[in-house]
């Protein structure tokens, strides 16, 4: 059988695997681009996710991504070509203090997000209550809010992702699962049921399942998988206008344009199901209620379940591994809000050569060099 032949593999036609694609061939055209996946159109993880994206953040590498991405999100439907737009919907995150220490890092990092000129303030528990009444008092001591932070369609951004790369000659196949990777002779290649790939150059955009590609190869990557599950509840009138975060009870709450509530608490699981699990919604709605008592009438319409990609300081891995020309990008469950910037930088280093300072402290050989990243406001929606 004929190997099929590209300059650049792309493996994973999620938020990561798309993004790149394009911008791969915005920088060259005449790139030879192929973007492989086993499942079918958003049938992974970029599919499944809380789809919001916030500028709040306490470090500033991840500030400087989401700003990146956020401009990208405000003007996706031009760049992309794509009319039906994204439903963009800015109404901003509310990010929730419970105690004294977590409002103490949101006032730090409100310092370094001004820096870059990001529209945040900080809010007493009163201001927050006027903005959700629905919010427990109990314990609330204060929160920071920006009114830039809000929520897309990831299934209408995905699709204009799709279509745009198409449009720019990129090849896209789904239902082409990757089993086994080589390098020889300075070419990579790339083993399907269909045949073989051979290509100068692979990106890995497979998230939690990127190590299975790589240990045949050598390479360690310290990846795994954290199953997650959702609450959706039934359409009800307007009780959470911004995204609400709570940093202490690790949930995201985002109330969705035609009435839903959508809950996305985190526990520590191991696995790769995406099945929703018997005590879920006993373990849940405690925590949810001790949050948001003023949604405890409101009835649940069913739960989902989706996979995110765990990293020992929960930060994204972007670059390049010791194989040269071979490159991963794992989200650590922040694909969708970061991957304009993500992708343009990818596209970057591998076509150019060229590391974007955000890359270079993203890098995989940093947990090898006992390095870790530390955001202060992690929660993990």
């Amino acid at each position: 059988m004929t190997a099929v032949t590209t300059d650049v593999l792309v493996v994973g036609a999620g938020f990561y695997g798309l993004s790149s694609a394009w911008r791969m061939k915005q920088l060259r055209s005449g790139a030879r681009i192929l973007v492989v996946d086993e499942g079918e159109f958003a049938s992974g993880a970029s599919g499944r996710n809380g789809a919001g994206f916030r500028m709040q953040w306490g470090l500033d590498l991840n500030i400087l991504l989401s700003k990146e991405s956020t401009a990208f999100f405000e003007n996706a439907a031009e760049l992309l070509d794509y009319p039906r737009g994204i439903e963009l919907k800015q109404d901003g995150y509310l990010v929730l203090a419970h105690s004294q220490n977590a409002l103490d890092r949101l006032n730090a990092s409100i310092a370094i997000q001004h820096r870059y000129q990001v529209p945040s303030e900080l809010l007493d528990a009163d201001a927050c209550m006027k903005m959700v009444p629905a919010l427990n008092r109990k314990r609330l001591v204060g929160g920071t809010y920006c009114a830039k932070d809000g929520t897309a369609s990831p299934f209408r951004l995905l699709d204009a992702l799709l279509i745009a790369s198409r449009r720019e000659q990129v090849e896209v196949r789904y239902g082409t699962r990757v089993e086994r990777i080589e390098k020889r002779n300075g070419v990579f290649t790339a083993s399907t049921k269909d045949g073989v790939i051979e290509a100068n150059q692979v990106l890995l955009c497979t998230d939690w399942a990127v190590p299975q590609l790589l240990q045949p190869l050598g390479v360690e990557l310290p990846v795994t998988s954290l199953p997650k599950e959702a609450i959706v509840t039934v359409p009800c009138t307007p009780r959470v206008k911004p995204i609400l975060i709570s940093l202490e009870h690790h949930i995201s709450v985002n109330q969705l344009t035609r009435g839903s509530i959508v809950f996305v608490p985190t526990r520590a699981r191991e696995g790769s199901t995406i099945e929703s699990t018997s005590g879920f919604l006993s373990w849940a709605a405690p925590k949810i209620i001790d949050l948001l008592p003023g949604v405890a009438e409101v009835a649940v319409l069913r739960t989902w379940g989706c996979v995110s990609s765990v990293t020992p300081d929960m930060q994204p891995i972007l670059g390049e591994t010791e194989i040269e020309g071979l490159y991963v990008a794992v989200s650590a469950y922040r694909g969708f809000m970061t991957s304009p910037a993500v992708g343009r930088m990818m596209a970057s280093l591998v076509l150019d050569g060229v590391t974007d300072p955000v890359l270079a402290q993203l890098s995989p050989s940093r947990f090898k060099a006992g390095k870790t990243i530390i955001e202060p406001l992690l929660n993990q929606e």
